[in-house]
């Protein structure tokens, strides 16, 4: 894939060698970017953003699937291989997620989709298993 989404996949390989005085590059100045987290609007807030969440992340790398492409839009399907020192004792998880990404010349809009407790909550002692406990009450045919 090539364009602004190749140049995305390409950029988020391993986020921990992302450079974030280089976002320039492909996202806008005026953009927004959004995740189950924050909420962060402009290229400043963007980078400011991106070099506080790589605190505390041992490893952090991105494998995309196949984007769904329209005009000046796309739904990019990814999978994050991650190791947080805060988070499962080190340990590395994966978390699987999509972003929904608009752009022009460089992307202005950019929203990630993923499952906050997967990610975070399931990996703290108690809250893990509280929540495991109300994802399998939930559950088909659960009781």
């Amino acid at each position: 894939m090539g364009g602004v989404i190749g140049e995305l996949q390409l950029f988020y390989q391993d986020f921990l060698t992302v450079d974030a005085g280089k976002l320039g590059q492909i996202y806008d100045q005026s953009v927004v970017f959004s995740d189950p987290i924050h909420r962060v609007e402009g290229l400043d807030a963007l980078q400011a953003y991106f070099e506080a969440v790589s605190q505390g992340l041992a490893s952090c790398r991105f494998e995309f699937e196949n984007a769904v492409e329209g005009a000046g839009s796309a739904c990019l399907p990814w999978v994050m291989h991650y190791a947080h020192r805060a988070l499962n004792g080190g340990q590395p998880m994966t978390l699987r997620g999509c972003s929904l990404l608009r752009f022009g010349e460089k992307i202005h809009y950019h929203e990630d989709f993923y499952d906050m407790g997967a990610m975070v909550y399931e990996h703290v002692p108690l809250l893990g298993a509280v929540v495991r406990r109300i994802k399998s009450r939930m559950a088909p045919g659960a009781g």
